[in-house]
């Protein structure tokens, strides 16, 4: 049996259709702030399940540091240093890349 590709994986909340998606953040740490898009699984409900499950790290994609120019592609952040995390927004989609300075 074959997968359609062009498909997106829905399940069902409270009689609902929910997708995976993504979400635009701002972490802070006590040496940096980090901007940039953290994927939400659709086996999870909201971005504090992801914040809350048990992996130690965040994986951040299209990050700017400390208010930068330079987009990194990926960083890892670990939890136990993160103070504060807000969310600026959320997509059903990916945006298109960004380029690298």
């Amino acid at each position: 049996m074959a997968t359609q590709p062009n498909q997106a994986h829905k399940t069902m909340v409270f009689g609902y259709a929910v997708r995976a998606r993504w979400a635009t953040v701002r972490i802070e740490t006590d040496g940096a702030t980090y901007v940039g898009r953290m994927f939400v699984p659709d086996s999870k409900k909201r971005l504090s399940d992801v914040l809350c499950d048990e992996r130690p790290f965040l994986n951040v994609t299209e990050v700017t540091i400390n208010d930068s120019h330079q987009i990194e592609p990926f960083v890892a952040i670990n939890k136990q240093y993160i103070r504060t995390v807000r969310v600026i927004s959320e997509d059903a989609e990916p945006a298109a890349p960004k380029p690298v300075r």
